[in-house]
């Protein structure tokens, strides 16, 4: 983990009070906010780097609920399948969106995009929580997606924009 990001941040501050019987990375490093083919590539490049040099050790991938149809998810997913596939000892965690200052909020507020459907929020400190309390599960489990609150996009645009 290197601290690096909001969610590494909040992982920081959730850490200090875990004791691990083993190695154990958390990979949550990855550019989500250009989506472009080659730049999803070049990320998924990287995790396979970092999977084969860590193999022999507990490696747990941050990875995301989304079923967009987008580069992000594609690589994201072939990442998860990489690393069941090449370590043994390896969790994936799901997040939906996070509450922080970038991703969708951020986008709503600045109004980059529209509110359509239904969105999932988790906040920082709960995802990360969750994280920690995962990461000495050694069941045959792999793959975990956390949960966090549904809420309508339009209504949380009104919110957001409300004076």
């Amino acid at each position: 983990m290197n601290g690096r990001g909001q969610l590494g941040i909040a992982l920081q501050k959730q850490i200090k009070n875990i004791i691990s019987e083993k190695a154990t990375f958390i990979y949550h490093t990855w550019n989500p906010w250009d989506r472009d083919p080659h730049t999803q590539e070049y990320e998924y490049n990287k995790f396979i780097k970092f999977v084969n040099a860590q193999r022999k050790h507990r490696i747990v991938f941050i990875s995301t609920c989304s079923q967009n149809e987008n580069y992000y998810v594609h690589f994201k997913q072939l990442a998860e399948a990489y690393l069941i596939s090449n370590c043994k000892d390896c969790l994936i965690i799901r997040l939906p969106n996070l509450v922080g200052n970038k991703g969708i909020l951020k986008k709503l507020k600045d109004k980059n995009v529209s509110p359509y459907g239904k969105i999932e929020f988790l906040s920082l400190n709960d995802a990360s929580k969750k994280i920690v309390d995962l990461i000495n599960y050694n069941g045959l489990i792999k793959v975990f997606s956390l949960k966090g609150e549904e809420i309508s996009a339009i209504l949380v645009n009104e919110i957001l924009h409300e004076t």
